[in-house]
C-alpha cells in the first residue's frame, strides 16, 4: 500500500462524521485514502485544498498536509455493467431513480452489481412513480435484496427512520441541511419553524446541534409525523413541538413566533409566504426559501444558472411584498443574504435556496 502527502482538514472527533459527510457531498473527500485519527482529532484527506468560502460552509479552520495511506481503487458500477445507472443511496436502500432509462434485463444486472459492490446495501429498489400528492409519496418496486422499504439513514451525526414509499426524503440535501443548522448554531437561542418538516431532516439536526433553540415542526402527512416522533427518540431530542396539520389551518396560532423559518417545499413554497410572514417575529427574522427555476441560455449552463437564481430572487421579493399587503404588514426591508443552487432538478432547471432577512 502506497502513501501520499495530501491536503487535509483536522476535526474534533465529535464532529468527524458530520464533516466527512459534508466533504463527500461536495466531492472534496479523497475516498481512496485512509482516514486517520489520534486521541482527540480526525484527519480527513482532501482532493484539493479548500477555498475560503468552503472552509466557512463546512465549519473547519485548519488546513495543512499529511501522509495518508492510499488504497487501490475498487471497481465502480460502470466497470461492471458497462454504463453508469442513476441511483441514490438512502440508508441501506439503493433506489434507481430513472425507471425509463434501464430495461428490465439490465435492472437485474444493475441491482445485483450494486449489492455486490456495496456491502452496506441490503435492498435495491426502483422508483416507479413521481413524487406526488400533498403527502409527497412515491411508489417503489423491489429489484433485489430484502423485501422492505423502511430504513434508517444516517446524516450529519443524526439518524432518520422512515419508509421511502410513505414519506419523501432527499439524501442529496445533506450539505444544505448542515449549512442551515450551522447558521442556527451560531445565532444563539431561537424559535425555529420548519413548515414542511417531513421526517424532521432539518428539525432534528437543529434541535440536536442548536439545543438552546426550540423548533416547531409541521407536516400534513401522518406517516411523516409518526416517523418524526420516532426520530426524536432515536436522536434523544426533546426541544421540538410536533404539529400534524395543513400549515394553512394552524399558522394563526403561531403568529409572531419565529426567528427563523424553513420553507423546504421547492415547487410551491412561494404560495405559503403569507403564512410564513404572519408567523415571523415582529422584529423580523430569517427565511430559508426554496424554489424550482429553469432557464435555457444558448447552451451556457453557467449563464442559465445565473438566470435561474435571479428569477428565484425576484419571485421571492415580489411575493413577499404582496404577502405583506395581504397580511396588513407595513413593509420595511427584505435583504437577500445568500442565493445558490442547492441541486439540479432537470436539464437547465435547478432547486434554488435563498436565505433572506425580512423585517415587518
Amino acid at each position: 500500500m502506497k502513501t501520499e502527502n495530501l491536503p487535509r482538514v483536522k476535526v474534533e472527533k465529535k464532529r468527524g462524521e458530520q464533516v466527512r459527510k459534508a466533504l463527500k457531498e461536495l466531492k472534496l473527500l479523497r475516498t481512496d485514502a485512509k482516514i486517520t485519527s489520534d486521541v482527540d482529532f480526525i484527519y480527513l484527506p482532501l482532493i484539493r485544498v479548500l477555498k475560503e468560502d468552503e472552509i466557512g460552509e463546512i465549519g473547519v479552520d485548519e488546513l495543512l498536509t499529511r501522509e495518508f495511506e492510499v488504497f487501490e481503487q475498487r471497481k465502480k458500477i460502470e466497470d461492471v455493467v458497462g454504463f453508469k445507472p442513476p441511483f441514490e443511496i438512502i440508508g441501506d436502500i439503493a433506489v434507481l431513480t430513472d425507471a425509463d432509462s434501464i430495461n428490465e434485463r439490465n435492472e437485474q444486472l444493475v441491482a445485483h452489481a450494486i449489492l455486490k459492490l456495496h456491502k452496506n446495501i441490503k435492498v435495491v429498489a426502483k422508483q416507479i412513480s413521481p413524487v406526488e400528492g400533498v403527502f409527497r409519496k412515491r411508489k417503489m418496486k423491489i429489484l433485489a435484496g430484502e423485501n422492505r422499504t423502511e430504513t434508517i439513514h444516517k446524516e450529519n451525526g443524526c439518524k432518520y427512520k422512515f419508509d421511502i414509499e410513505k414519506v419523501y426524503f432527499n439524501p442529496r440535501l445533506a450539505t444544505e441541511r448542515n449549512r442551515v443548522t450551522l447558521q442556527a448554531q451560531r445565532s444563539g437561542k431561537e424559535e425555529v419553524i420548519d413548515m414542511f418538516t417531513g421526517v424532521g431532516s432539518f428539525s432534528i439536526q437543529i434541535a440536536k446541534r442548536a439545543s438552546q433553540s426550540r423548533v416547531t415542526a409541521i407536516d400534513i402527512n401522518p406517516d411523516a409525523i409518526r416517523y418524526l416522533r420516532e426520530n426524536m427518540e432515536l436522536n434523544g431530542v426533546r426541544n421540538i413541538e410536533v404539529i400534524e396539520s395543513d400549515i394553512r389551518e394552524i399558522y394563526a396560532k403561531l403568529k409572531n413566533k419565529a426567528d427563523r423559518i424553513i420553507m423546504n417545499l421547492p415547487k410551491s413554497a412561494y404560495l405559503f409566504l403569507d403564512e410564513a410572514l404572519s408567523m415571523l417575529n415582529p422584529e423580523g427574522g430569517i427565511i430559508h426559501f426554496y424554489d424550482v427555476e429553469s432557464s435555457y441560455v444558448s447552451n451556457d449552463k453557467s449563464k442559465s444558472l445565473e438566470v435561474a437564481i435571479n428569477k428565484a430572487k425576484e419571485k421571492l421579493m415580489i411575493t413577499v411584498k404582496e404577502a405583506c399587503e395581504h397580511e396588513g404588514f407595513y413593509f420595511h426591508t427584505i435583504e437577500i443574504l445568500a442565493a445558490r443552487k442547492v441541486k439540479p432538478y432537470a436539464p437547465y432547471a435547478h432547486i434554488i435556496g435563498i436565505d433572506a432577512t425580512i423585517k415587518k
